[in-house]
């Protein structure tokens, strides 16, 4: 079950940090997760995936790469290898590697440390707990929380699963019958459909009335470039999406 996608208009222009060049301050990007599966199948110099702007007016245009060793470990989602991300002209940005359980150490392309990302799982018994991810900036302040779902979505999707299952096995028995028969595309069809978790996700400090980081559906995210570090934001979002491949 997802929230429906909206559109998010860029703002007014202001300077970037770090050198960069001029950003918008509210930008949205695109993280493609397939990249993210098969990184190990990546050819050698190639990036596993790229970031891309995802806004009104743009065409999918990189604004960074991310780079994972093909030679890296299966970690598993509390334990993800670790990456870099480069600008499009090859200057790096950010490293990113797990230092613990569920824990991942953020560095600038210069080694200056820009913060921790963290992940905790969710779980149903004793208690249900969604998963929640928090970023704390290595300048210090609150951290960025975000939980994945609502809690009103995560009963609706309880709620209905059980109605999911059993359409489920009907839907797959005819996919079995349309495969016996020779049809392939008709079985594929009919496989097709799931149903998805609540993956609403909006990342903001215990203070802050706004998010500074917010993921509806389809690996989009919008920033609020004055509220994080877009290195950061970047490495956030990449974690987050891998979660999710």
């Amino acid at each position: 079950m997802n929230h429906s996608s909206q559109e998010w208009a860029p703002q007014a222009q202001q300077p970037g940090p770090y050198g960069q060049a001029p950003a918008s301050a509210e930008t949205v990007i695109h993280v493609p997760n397939r990249g993210l599966r098969r990184y190990d199948k990546v050819a050698p110099g190639e990036p596993t995936t790229t970031v891309q702007q995802a806004g009104p007016g743009t065409n999918g245009e990189p604004m960074a790469y991310v780079h994972v060793p093909q030679n890296a470990s299966k970690g598993g989602r509390q334990a993800r290898p670790a990456f870099t991300v480069t600008a499009p002209n090859g200057e790096p940005l950010s490293s990113v590697r797990p230092i613990g359980d569920g824990v991942y150490e953020v560095q600038g392309g210069d080694g200056v440390p820009l913060g921790r990302i963290t992940r905790r799982g969710g779980r149903i018994l004793p208690w249900p707990r969604r998963v929640r991810w928090s970023v704390q900036p290595a300048q210090g302040g609150d951290p960025l929380v975000g939980e994945v779902g609502t809690s009103k979505a995560w009963t609706v999707f309880v709620l209905i699963s059980p109605l999911y299952f059993v359409c489920w096995a009907v839907m797959s028995a005819q996919g079995a019958l349309w495969l016996l028969l020779g049809e392939k595309g008709e079985a594929k069809k009919e496989s097709a459909w799931e149903l998805e978790p609540p993956t609403w996700t909006r990342w903001r400090s215990a203070d802050g009335p706004e998010p500074a980081i917010e993921y509806q559906t389809g690996r989009k995210y919008r920033l609020a470039a004055p509220r994080l570090d877009h290195r950061l934001a970047y490495a956030q979002a990449v974690l987050h999406v891998w979660d999710r491949a």
